[in-house]
């Protein structure tokens, strides 16, 4: 429901309504504006405290207006249903003369669709209801008339009434797909609209090349390390007048796990004081308590009071900006867990496509999790966080299966202090054309949450303790004197629950209050039955390592007996050593090391001890990719050990085409590997190279191994030294522009669908049905390097790849008329004409080729 309340002309549209506006990134004419127009209106509005930043007169008002939730008293505010608006809600309700709902116009980050207004014009109308929706959902609006209003325009194409419409009249919106809705939703946050805009979105061009960087994401400005690298300065930019002061009528705590030198403590005591504020050692006098960890009597105490509790990177950041800011809004600006968030502690994380802050960003977010953070991604990480999913890490972590998942589920989970379920498709979602690093830390800490698992309100604790005082008056009951000694020495029993770890030989009995599984009212058992449980407990954590192991081995390849990695006696990996199965991890992909760059990191591995040292692996030097060597056939245990050997040496055996430097074969071949591969110009060897470098140790010189086939060239017309040269040309751009259709032919549809992908094309099968050309006469550019090579191209044939099979020749027909329809003139011709063409990388015609009835 859109509008609230009709305005009354006769008392004034805000009559009854008492405001307060938060000055905070309003320049001044703005903030006189808003004044006139609410106390125009019959609103009265109640004075800000510059000098505190809080709103002393809460339970009065009725609105706050503020371009940011990030104030002291937003969350009290909430609780209180106080509505918290931006500036532009007083301007919409003059502008419609009525009070608009305030929902849409809240500053919260969560809303992220809040300053959205959308407009459709030619999606069908279940879509437009659909995303309606989920923009009214987020905080946006929805109009069905265009105005200057209007933000984002959803449509399929700009030859529409109302997208020329916008155009015409310069209007400052964003045309977009429907699919930025779509994926916004899905992932919670809203992205960017550059790969959806029309009319050329990057998302529906295959070859629109890399995922571009994206600029340091401004929550994470100043927040990116809990422990400060410089020692804080002040800043004099703000003016006084306008600036909420941090620290004026604040009394801060200094806790002693800070860790302060003497020198540095009494330089931030004297730049508190210089701020207006006083620094106590008494955490009840405190209205600030800065510290390391979620941890200790004052941390609870302060927390559970409601103070202002942050570490002292948000100590420094308050004191650089000279504003206050909740400590809850940047991750790293709170206390972390002093144990990590549970279940992290066995975890090696790894990160791809993080660069500059946000790469340091996230390396702290893991160490603060408590799972430990690799630089080099290896065999034996358990998770890769990735901005998209187009690197190497990538390919590595889906032959390894390591779970590949965005930064969302690090950050809520650390969040919440539990562990997210990888589940979840928001934390698996990777929107196309989009990295997601431009949306880094918009997840802000989960109050509710820390509540719970840290400073639990004191009545629930005074309960516990309280219960286990009745159960200590119990004569002969061995469980309550355990419990009663463990109470009084926990800063909170929640507290003391989230610190155990994993080397924890014993299973604390949890009071009744603390059930895992909510049976709030099952009756206590025997004291025996308590040792049995406890028992039970111990011996269930102590194969929590190898049921974790079990679990990853399941999902490799083949399970646990054929495919994983065997562990050795004293417990270590094992990473030379391959077993059985139809397809080895090795076969694959070796067991190295891969970084960034795709290879070892001199730096890391300089600052590692001497045993992991030897677990390094060369550089790769050279990406082969072998076709018709047939000695590893039906030999699977001696291919994985030879493919391990060749790494070690810096050679990858891979299978994908597209990122090879040496194809290997012993003659000449048209396999659909050996086709693909060619259209990236790379060395041609022969089997014998293969032979030299198992047989010595060592990766002989390219030169030295050529593959040559003179049969093969005479036999083709093909000189294969020349092929090569061209496809360094062409650069797989041969049959760029080129949309290729092709019939069920001898070989599959996906061999022949391969090799056109390989040198730019765009296959499509076709089975006679009615379908969309999406080819186009071709314009060939005679400047290009690789034009050279399409000399011959006629630019206006569309061809069908077929057989002259009695089934393929009743399609021919309706090809022919499907191409004239294009004004495209069809040729039919058999797949000679598509093995010549990429294997001699030249564009050629031959009537030979030409199939006929």
């Amino acid at each position: 429901m859109e509008d609230t309340t009709m305005a009354d002309a006769s008392q004034g549209m805000f009559s009854d309504l008492k405001f307060i506006i938060i000055p905070t990134a309003l320049p001044d004419d703005r903030l006189r504006r808003l004044t006139d127009d609410i106390t125009a209106n019959g609103g009265d509005i109640l004075p800000f405290d510059t000098s505190s930043g809080r709103v002393e007169s809460l339970a009065e008002i009725t609105h706050i207006i503020s371009t940011t939730s990030d104030f002291p008293d937003y969350q009290r505010a909430n609780d209180l249903y106080k509505h918290v608006v931006q500036p532009s809600w007083v301007t919409e309700c003059l502008k419609a003369g009525k009070i608009k709902n305030p929902r849409g116009f809240n500053p919260d980050p969560a809303l992220f669709m809040s300053d959205v207004v959308v407009c459709a014009a030619d999606i069908p109308e279940a879509d437009q209801e659909a995303i309606e929706g989920g923009v009214l959902a987020m905080g946006g609006q929805w109009t069905r008339p265009l105005s200057k209003m209007v933000t984002h325009i959803i449509a399929l194409t700009l030859d529409n009434d109302r997208c020329q419409l916008a155009i015409a009249k310069r209007l400052r919106c964003a045309i977009v797909l429907p699919h930025w809705f779509d994926d916004c939703l899905k992932l919670g946050r809203r992205i960017s609209e550059r790969p959806y805009t029309l009319p050329n979105p990057p998302i529906l061009n295959p070859e629109a090349g890399a995922i571009p960087h994206t600029r340091p994401s401004p929550q994470i400005r100043d927040a990116t390390n809990p422990e400060p690298t410089h020692n804080p300065t002040p800043s004099a930019h703000l003016e006084p007048t306008r600036s909420i002061k941090a620290f004026e009528g604040k009394k801060v705590m200094l806790a002693d796990d800070l860790g302060l030198t003497e020198g540095l403590r009494d330089v931030i005591k004297g730049l508190i004081r210089a701020g207006g504020g006083e620094v106590t050692t008494n955490v009840d006098n405190a209205s600030v308590y800065v510290c390391n960890f979620r941890d200790g009597e004052d941390y609870v105490k302060a927390s559970q009071a409601r103070k202002d509790v942050g570490n002292l990177s948000w100590l420094y950041y308050l004191i650089a900006h000279d504003s206050w800011t909740n400590p809850m809004r940047r991750m790293l600006h709170y206390p972390r867990p002093k144990n990590g968030v549970p279940g992290f502690e066995g975890y090696k994380i790894s990160i791809s496509s993080y660069t500059g802050e946000a790469r340091i960003y996230l390396e702290n977010l893991i160490k603060a999790s408590g799972a430990e953070f690799t630089k080099t991604f290896k065999q034996d990480n358990t998770h890769l966080i990735t901005a998209h999913q187009h690197s190497e890490k990538c390919e590595a972590a889906q032959e390894w299966n390591v779970h590949v998942v965005n930064h969302l589920w690090l950050e809520e989970s650390y969040a919440k202090c539990k562990e997210q379920t990888l589940t979840d498709e928001r934390y698996n979602y990777f929107p196309t054309r989009t990295n997601l690093g431009e949306i880094l830390g918009q997840t802000e800490i989960d109050r509710n949450s820390v509540e719970l698992a840290f400073f639990p309100k004191a009545r629930k604790a005074d309960k516990a303790t309280k219960l286990a005082a009745q159960k200590d008056a119990v004569p002969g009951s061995s469980a309550p004197k355990r419990v009663a000694t463990e109470v009084p020495a926990r800063s909170s029993p929640l507290v003391e629950k989230n610190r155990r770890t994993k080397t924890e030989t014993e299973a604390v009995t949890p009071l009744p209050s603390r059930r895992k599984d909510d049976k709030e009212n099952e009756t206590p058992g025997t004291t025996s039955s308590r040792g049995a449980k406890d028992r039970a407990l111990t011996k269930l954590h102590d194969s929590a390592t190898d049921i974790a192991q079990f679990e990853k081995e399941m999902k490799r390849k083949g399970g646990v007996i054929h495919g994983g990695r065997r562990q050795k006696e004293d417990g270590a990996d094992d990473e030379s050593k391959v077993v059985k199965g139809r397809e080895s991890i090795a076969s694959k992909r070796s067991i190295d090391e891969v970084d960034d760059e795709g290879s070892t990191s001199e730096d890391e591995a300089q600052g590692e001890p001497t045993n992991r040292k030897k677990a390094k692996l060369t550089p790769i030097k050279f990406r082969m990719l072998v076709s018709k060597d047939l000695r590893w056939e039906n030999n699977t245990d001696k291919e994985g050990k030879d493919k391990s050997k060749l790494r070690e040496l810096g050679l990858f055996i891979t299978e994908d085409a597209r990122k090879v430097n040496l194809l290997c074969a012993p003659k000449v071949v048209r396999t659909r590997k050996f086709v693909s591969a060619l259209a990236t110009g790379p060395t041609l060897v022969s089997s014998s190279y293969l032979d030299y470098a198992l047989k010595y140790n060592k990766l002989p010189p390219p030169e030295k191994h050529l593959l040559k086939d003179r049969e093969f060239e005479k036999v083709h017309g093909i000189v294969m030294d020349e092929a090569v040269e061209r496809a360094k040309q062409n650069r797989g751009h041969l049959l760029k522009n080129w949309t290729i259709y092709c019939t069920d032919v001898r070989g599959g549809f996906d061999t022949y669908r391969d090799i056109i992908v390989a040198n730019g094309g765009k296959p499509q099968k076709y089975t006679g049905r009615n379908t969309n050309v999406t080819a186009s006469k071709r314009s060939i550019d005679r400047t290009q390097i690789e034009s050279q090579n399409q000399e011959e191209d006629e630019g206006d044939v569309l061809y069908l790849i077929s057989e002259s099979s009695t089934k393929d020749q009743q399609l021919w027909p309706k090809f022919r008329e499907l191409a004239k329809t294009h004004d495209m003139i069809p040729r039919i011709v058999r797949t000679e004409w598509l093995l010549f063409v990429a294997m001699a990388q030249y564009v050629h015609w031959d009537p030979e080729w030409e199939l006929t009835e």
